[in-house]
């Protein structure tokens, strides 16, 4: 902690004061905290927002103005809402969090998993993604997810022991390729989230909304080395502080193509986003801009 930045001491006590305030207004509280938390982004991050609009046009051009306007607003409201979730969820323990869960398809997880191969977890910036790991590291074994740690060391440390605190794992983004293979050639379970943004020297620009979105390969390209079957995985916050947590069916890698296997996961990961568009993290630039390259 002596070798942290100022700023990053700063923007952790402000993170433990929320923190704190969220155990003071209870679960339900933290959610209506965290749209009021949303909202206020919404109006004061004009750049984000800005993103968020056009980013919309860009993918669901059939809309009206002011049904983007809608979604991309509860966009905002969602992530508010989902971040003080997922640290008010830290009071309770595994048997409070599963009561709380309404878990279907795992039975498409056990299939996956009861092949031998190892599994690869596929999920998305998508409703309540953190909340969604839980279940395999609490009813089966660890999932090991690759992520981008944080730029604040502090931070990134608490958020690990919570993502954690049921027996998943992570492995930084950056190197993850010992990690993965290591956890593959054992036939574990690997969590990828496949919406994220990488740069050309990292991925492919492919149809994603039937715009191209840079995208990597690395999971198509696991599956098909390994053999290994990859499950969707997605979760929703659900009324009364209760969860829906949903597996789809396993998409088998045989034969494939890393660009159309990868195509394929895209196109299941699109469907979910369109059953529910607010619930998605249209602020950030997920598309290739000609404007300016970012």
């Amino acid at each position: 902690m002596k070798d942290a930045p100022l700023l990053h001491r700063v923007e952790y006590a402000a993170f433990l004061t929320v923190e704190r305030l969220l155990r003071i207004v209870g679960h339900r509280g933290a959610r209506r905290l965290g749209s009021a938390l949303g909202a206020l982004l919404w109006s004061s991050a004009r750049s984000r927002r800005r993103v968020a609009l056009e980013n919309l046009e860009r993918a669901l051009p059939e809309l009206s103005d002011r049904a983007r306007h809608r979604i991309a607003r509860g966009s905002f409201l969602h992530l508010g809402r989902n971040a003080c979730d997922v640290l008010s969820a830290v009071r309770f323990d595994a048997v409070e969090l599963c009561r709380r869960l309404t878990l279907e398809g795992w039975e498409q997880f056990e299939g996956a998993r009861s092949r031998g191969r190892g599994v690869l977890v596929m999920s998305a910036h998508l409703g309540t993604w953190e909340i969604a790991a839980y279940p395999v590291g609490l009813y089966a074994e660890p999932m090991h997810v690759i992520g981008r740690p944080l730029d604040n060391p502090l931070l990134d440390r608490h958020l690990t022991r919570i993502r954690t605190r049921f027996g998943n794992r992570t492995i930084p983004k950056r190197g993850a390729a010992r990690g993965t293979l290591a956890v593959l050639a054992e036939r574990g379970v690997v969590g990828i989230l496949i919406d994220q943004r990488v740069s050309p020297a990292e991925g492919e620009p492919l149809p994603f909304f039937g715009k191209p979105a840079l995208t990597s390969t690395l999971l198509a390209r696991l599956a098909i080395r390994y053999r290994t079957p990859i499950v969707p995985l997605f979760g929703s916050l659900q009324p009364g502080g209760r969860y829906r947590v949903w597996f789809r069916e396993p998409i088998e890698p045989d034969g494939s193509d890393p660009i159309e296997l990868t195509r394929h996961c895209l196109g299941v990961v699109e469907r979910e986003i369109r059953a529910a568009p607010e619930t998605w993290l249209w602020m950030h630039r997920r598309w290739v801009h000609k404007r300016n390259g970012g």
